[in-house]
């Protein structure tokens, strides 16, 4: 059965939302919705993280950051799909942009 709740992770960041059968969705202060695992206290595992300014990360999360394959898409469509690591893009990836705002 689902519950709602606040989680404070390690860092000290609050998430408010939903908890159902090991998985968190919510929303942060700052206007980022999380949709997906957790573990500790932390973003961990598959999940969508989704700003406020449009900009959206689908992949794995490990200690409440990127890491692991993911892709970032920003609002203008432009997007890296790679490999991320303490929230960074690190490894093999591809970044694509638009020209005159055709892919």
């Amino acid at each position: 059965m689902p519950c709602e709740g606040t989680l404070t992770s390690a860092s000290g960041k609050e998430y408010v939302g939903v908890f159902k059968d090991g998985i968190f969705e919510g929303e942060n202060a700052e206007g980022t919705q999380y949709v997906g695992e957790f573990k500790d206290g932390t973003m961990n595992g598959q999940a969508t993280a989704t700003n406020a300014d449009g900009r959206k990360y689908v992949g794995e999360h490990r200690d409440g950051g990127f890491h692991g394959q993911g892709t970032v898409t920003v609002a203008d469509g432009s997007k890296y799909v790679g490999e991320y690591r303490d929230g960074l893009a690190n490894g093999q990836g591809t970044y694509y942009f638009l020209a005159d705002n055709q892919w």
